[in-house]
């Protein structure tokens, strides 16, 4: 046996139309069945509402989940929904379609390898190769001193 449950998520409303507020345009629905051993099906979409005359109008506020389900009930093929998920429910026990392996490519062992080879790594400690240091050698400007200059008197 199966049990159906609807579940409403959403409903759009028109804000005003024809002088009425919080018109219920679309109402967003689920429907599941669960069979006695746990395995389910579920459903979902939405249905839009035609606008109501204001005899039939229900105030927003006043909804109930129930009003709502009771408009999907008699405007859906509830029906035809619940065979649906029936069949599909049905199909988890005996699935009507599988796909299998190829029975001309045979399913091959592994190939087993030696084992890898484990290289451990060998920290080196850094070297520190020092810079040539570059001594300028700075040429010193001859020193140039002046001799005492003798004047000679040839007048004598």
């Amino acid at each position: 046996m199966i049990t159906y449950t609807w579940s409403i998520s959403r409903l759009d409303c028109a804000p005003s139309e024809n002088g009425l507020t919080n018109i219920v345009k679309v109402i967003h629905w689920g429907l599941t069945g669960v069979d006695e051993n746990g395995v389910s099906s579920s459903m979902s979409n939405s249905y839009p509402l035609p606008s109501p005359s204001p005899e039939a109008f229900t105030d927003y506020s006043t909804l109930t989940e129930a009003t709502v389900i009771g408009w999907l009930e008699s405007n859906l093929d509830v029906g035809y929904i619940k065979s649906k998920l029936s069949n599909e429910i049905a199909s988890q026990y005996n699935p009507p379609i599988t796909s299998l392996p190829f029975p001309w490519i045979k399913a091959e062992e592994p190939v087993v390898t030696e084992e890898p080879v484990v290289v451990e790594e060998v920290a080196e400690e850094p070297v520190v190769t020092e810079e040539p240091v570059v001594v300028e050698e700075v040429a010193e400007e001859p020193v140039v001193t002046e001799e005492p200059t003798t004047t000679t008197l040839d007048n004598q």
